[in-house]
């Protein structure tokens, strides 16, 4: 005989069981320097990711179920990043944001479309090496990034004629830039007149230093991260070298800015975004205000810290959110089901209007324009180099290409 009792107990559980199954969580997953030389580049994005995470659970998450992230240390390592991307595969991850570095998404990439599994990027700067359907990368590589940005120094200083180029022949962003300024310089009517090169972990810079000073350049054209830059940039101090600086975006984000000191009063970078108010851009100022409080709260990073990029690392998440809800996810869709549905959005993508207004080309790369920055060594912030009116714009290239 069946008990009254146990039947109504047993229906009075089916809603709670259906609310169980409708919040199971969709896992994501991030690959960051947590440790290392490239930590301080972990805590800036990582407090964007969470902020993102937070507003949209907080709103209901994906049609009801709730994001859960798993962050894994790569170490700014391409090897690790491979491996632990394919981890997050086997821990049924839905979509992997990043890594970080030219040299680890350029092996990555291929490797998203290989296991079918989506991941987004919203750094490295690389050109060529995102592979649609599954490898989307929103942010503007070097092939316009940079190009963009010295168009612009050329245009505060016209007077530039002799300029010497350095890079990190290591890092695969570097090696490429060094190309890239090669090509572009002369397209601006500057004249190389010395190419020196370095890797990710030298340390002492004092022969580089001494061919970039020989060369007698107006100005220098660097590509690397922050730990070498900042020791080149320190070793040319430290031998009088007090010319004009231009650095690829390399150096926008992570703690540089708060680091170079008196090194830095002739630097600039590329970018399209400062700790600066945006006039008329109430969203873009509120991610502001609302990432600097959060920062100062949950990280050790040098305050004020550097929004620089970080804004995209949010817009990737509500991205993602953004083609999971319209892709109808519900309690019963699968990991793979999901992973599909992600790959679908990447795939028909051309546009994104988040805090960022981003143009999605062919290439799986995505295009804002790039603006030069200037270091505030006073107030330790980047800002940008010339008035609005007075920066240059172009038509996105991506939509072809």
């Amino acid at each position: 005989m069946i008990d009254r009792r146990s039947l109504l107990g047993a229906a009075a559980a089916l809603p709670l069981l259906a609310r169980a199954q409708a919040a199971a969580p969709i896992r994501i997953g991030t690959i960051l320097p947590v440790t290392g030389f490239g930590a301080s580049y972990a805590a800036l994005y990582r407090t964007a990711l969470d902020l993102a995470i937070a507003d949209i659970n907080g709103s209901g998450g994906i049609n009801g179920r709730p994001l859960e992230i798993t962050v894994e240390d790569d170490q700014f390592q391409a090897p690790q990043s491979v491996l632990l991307f394919r981890k997050l595969h086997a821990n049924n991850a839905v979509t992997v944001f990043g890594p970080l570095t030219g040299t680890s998404w350029e092996s990555v990439a291929p490797l998203a479309n290989q296991m079918k599994l989506p991941a987004i990027c919203w750094t490295a700067l690389k050109s060529g090496v995102s592979a649609r359907p599954y490898a989307l990368r929103i942010h503007p590589p070097n092939d316009t990034l940079l190009v963009e940005g010295l168009a612009e120094f050329k245009k505060m200083y016209p007077n530039i004629r002799r300029v010497a180029i350095a890079g990190d022949e290591q890092e695969a962003t570097g090696s490429e830039a060094i190309q890239l300024f090669s090509q572009a310089a002369r397209e601006l009517g500057m004249t190389v007149v010395s190419t020196t090169s370095f890797q990710t972990r030298t340390t002492d810079f004092s022969a580089v230093a001494i061919a970039i000073r020989s060369a007698n350049p107006d100005a220098l054209l660097s590509s690397g991260l922050n730990a070498p830059t900042l020791g080149l940039l320190k070793e040319l101090e430290t031998q009088g070298f007090d010319k004009l600086v231009f650095c690829d975006a390399s150096v926008w984000a992570g703690g540089f800015i708060q680091t170079v000191g008196t090194a830095g009063k002739n630097l600039h970078t590329v970018g399209f975004s400062t700790n600066e108010p945006r006039p008329g851009d109430a969203r873009y100022n509120s991610f502001v205000e609302r990432y600097l409080k959060r920062s100062a709260e949950t990280t050790s990073l040098p305050q004020p810290a550097n929004v620089c990029n970080t804004s995209l690392a949010y817009d990737a998440v509500v991205l993602l959110a953004d083609i999971l809800r319209k892709g109808g996810v519900g309690p019963a869709t699968t990991t793979e089901q999901m992973r599909e549905i992600v790959k679908n959005g990447l795939q028909s993508m051309q546009r994104w209007d988040g805090i960022n207004k981003v143009a999605l080309r062919k290439s799986g790369d995505g295009h804002i324009q790039g603006h030069l920055l200037k270091a505030d060594i006073q107030q330790k912030i980047w800002r940008f180099a010339l008035p609005a009116d007075q920066r240059l714009t172009k038509p996105a290239p991506a939509a072809a290409t």
